[in-house]
């Protein structure tokens, strides 16, 4: 069985920046007669970026802007371990009546990773290689020109005795807008062309340093005129502006559109030589999304007919953004992976079909577990996006800012804000449970116990014995508070403090260990064959259960043998390892130690034997960043020994072995996971 690739560290964000550049690029030109097309970014064409004009001068400093913006937000966030906020100012005076506090978004990281991805392109000698670097460092600049500095006040009854101040990212729709201007004002570079035909490199190199001498490194610069976007020409890749959809100025329904958007036909259309025609078409978009097991957000389809000009033929509008859908479903999806990691040495180990509708029709200790990973999922993906801006109508929770939180500290900085993941979480997740019985009041109870605060509706919740202890969700049990100390040579006469999500794994960590301790629901069962709407919910309600602790209703199979009726496989054929093996992961303890008795928990106690075999694994290296917008990776292969469980010599021997070690643990305690 192929191991798991290598983990690219930066490759992944510096690709999803990348393509974030050129969006913001399709936004720009939207209503331009060069328009960003895909033709022109892409490095392999006759004509693409291989050209040096105005319009690849904007493709080069918005595609590295967005690797740099992609990567300091991440780092910010702590999705790389060797890096986080730029507290390299914390405490220091900054102005007059604020200090330098909070979580300063890190440009430098940033900085230097995009130069590392995206100049490595560059490796010429010529004009175009120097006019082409110049334009990556613009727009890398232009990340440092729209940063905003941002403020909390501190102090009793909101009399801001002390302002704390922190450098925050911009939208990065003010980074394009910033570079549509310099787009306007770009300068075509003029070079000594003698010196330039010369064949002494000494000249050519005095040549770019004399041109490139009087342009400041904000500005971005070209040296070929643009050719004629009105015209279709083949030979250079241009679809001219013939069928491109505009917009007439003056009518009521163009009251929001920009004013470079009411000027498109005339630019578009009349300045081309081309005519505006009418054309009433039926627009199609998503609507009435709802979530579905498992893994997905299902859209029903809307038309609507409306009337749009164009100069020949229309082009259809764009679909309506699902707000939260995404979200939605990319949160329910780490739910799921976190499941498969935390069960990946487990007789159970999350498989596919176990969280489709038809295997979580069941209640056991897993499915529980899944129910509350997907809800905690959910909640924390639709948290972190809300806290990052990612979402119009959301940012982060300041309700506490400025009041004191404890002995010396206030609240203060971007608290992430999980009350909001829960409410939407709840929209989505729990809508899937209309039922009124026993199966659907503890799916509701697990997925509570995955972000929840309140007790779950329909169970009566035990109090906590220890003194001080709050029902807590995973969610909000593994929120940690964040601190910056202020003052003069690093005194921490005042200090503020957030509340920050914490890694996702530490949730996964904290429900296996709720799944260790599950509850098994006895239901008064003679109530809930009542016809009774009222007996039926009590004999549910008579299960005295905590809300942070995760219930079942039904024992779990047997997860050594196959079973096809249940969808079961087995463990025949399943990866192990001995205690004598060395796990990489050394900071994973508990996960460390279940991995290495994982031959004896799935071959030796399930009857089967351990057996050796040599396994050739590929994973991906010596990655490269490509026009547009991609990393390329290499494909390496090594020879690697694995064990896995396998039948015992005598095949009915060793399942009759099987069976009756089977019996035996049906009548012992339950160990942790199974």
């Amino acid at each position: 069985m192929t191991g798991p690739k290598a983990y690219l560290t930066y490759a992944g964000s510096v690709q999803v920046g990348a393509q974030s550049g050129i969006q913001e690029c399709k936004h720009q030109f939207g209503w331009d007669r060069w328009n960003c097309p895909e033709s022109a970014l892409q490095l392999s064409t006759h004509n693409g970026l291989r050209s040096a004009t105005r319009e690849t001068s904007f493709v080069h400093a918005i595609s590295a802007a967005g690797v740099m913006y992609t990567l300091t937000k991440n780092c910010s966030m702590g999705n790389f371990e060797n890096c986080g906020c730029d507290d390299t100012k914390i405490g220091q005076m900054g102005g007059r009546g604020w200090i330098w506090g909070g979580c300063s978004d890190n440009i430098m990281f940033g900085e230097k990773m995009s130069k590392q991805f995206v100049d490595a392109l560059e490796n010429g000698h010529d004009s175009r290689a120097a006019v082409n670097l110049h334009n990556n460092e613009a727009g890398r600049l232009a990340i440092k020109a729209t940063m905003r500095r941002a403020c909390k006040c501190h102090g009793v009854s909101g009399s801001c005795s002390l302002q704390t101040c922190w450098m925050q990212l911009p939208d990065f729709r003010s980074v394009g807008n910033y570079l549509k201007v310099k787009h306007g004002q770009a300068k075509k570079l003029e070079m000594d062309k003698r010196r330039m035909r010369a064949g002494n490199s000494a000249d050519h190199r005095g040549a770019l340093t004399d041109a490139f001498s009087c342009i400041p490194r904000t500005e971005l610069i070209y040296l070929e005129d643009s050719p004629n976007y009105c015209e279709r020409n083949r030979t250079l890749g241009l679809q001219g502006t013939e069928g491109r959809e505009c917009v007439q100025g003056g009518g009521d329904g163009d009251r929001n559109a920009t004013q470079w958007e009411r000027r498109s036909c005339r630019r578009l259309c009349h300045d081309c030589g081309l005519r505006v025609v009418e054309k009433r078409v039926e627009i199609v978009s998503s609507c009435n999304c709802k979530f579905h097991w498992c893994c997905t957000v299902k859209c029903e389809r809307c038309a609507q007919t409306v009337t749009k000009v164009a100069n020949s033929l229309l082009m259809t509008g764009p679909k309506a953004y699902l707000t939260y859908a995404r979200s939605v479903q990319t949160g329910t999806q780490h739910g799921l992976e976190e499941c498969k990691h935390q069960f990946a040495w487990e007789r159970w180990n999350c498989p596919d079909h176990a969280v489709q509708l038809r295997g979580m029709r069941s209640a056991t200790r897993e499915t529980s577990f899944v129910h509350a990973i997907s809800a905690a999922g959910v909640m924390y993906t639709l948290t972190r996006n809300c806290s990052l801006g990612d979402l119009g109508n959301c940012g982060c929770d300041v309700s506490k800012n400025g009041q004191i939180g404890g002995r010396g500290w206030l609240w203060g900085g971007c608290s992430d804000n999980v009350d909001f993941g829960e409410r939407i979480s709840k929209q989505y997740v729990d809508a899937q449970e209309t039922g009124q019985d026993s199966r659907a009041a503890v799916n509701r109870h697990n997925n509570e116990a995955g972000r929840k605060v309140r007790p779950a509706q329909g169970f009566k919740t035990r109090t906590p014995r220890k003194k001080g202890v709050r029902n807590r969700c995973a969610v909000r049990a593994t929120m940690r508070r964040i601190c910056r100390c202020h003052g003069m040579s690093e005194s921490c006469s005042v200090k503020t403090c957030w509340m920050q999500l914490s890694d996702f794994r530490d949730v996964g960590d904290y429900l296996k260990q709720k799944h260790a301790r599950a509850h098994k629901l006895e239901p008064d069962q003679r109530r809930l064959r009542a016809a009774n709407n009222a007996d039926r919910r009590g004999a549910i309600a008579d299960g005295h259960v905590a809300a942070t602790e995760l219930v079942f209703l039904e024992d779990s199979p047997d997860y050594c043998a196959r079973n096809t009726t249940l969808g079961l496989r087995g463990t025949e054929g399943r990866e192990c390892q001995n205690h004598q093996d060395q796990d990489e992961d050394q900071n994973k303890q508990n996960q460390h130690s279940r991995r290495r008795r994982s031959c004896r928990r799935l071959c030796h106690d399930c009857g089967l034997r351990v057996e050796e075999r040599r396994v050739e694994v590929a994973a991906s290296c010596n990655c490269a960043f490509r026009w547009c917008c991609r990393v390329d990776c290499e494909d390496c292969s090594r020879v690697v020994v694995q064990l896995a469980c396998a039948e015992r010599e005598g095949g009915a021997h060793g399942h009759a072995h099987a069976n009756a070690h089977a019996h035996r643990r049906r009548h012992r305690a339950p160990k942790e996971g199974t």
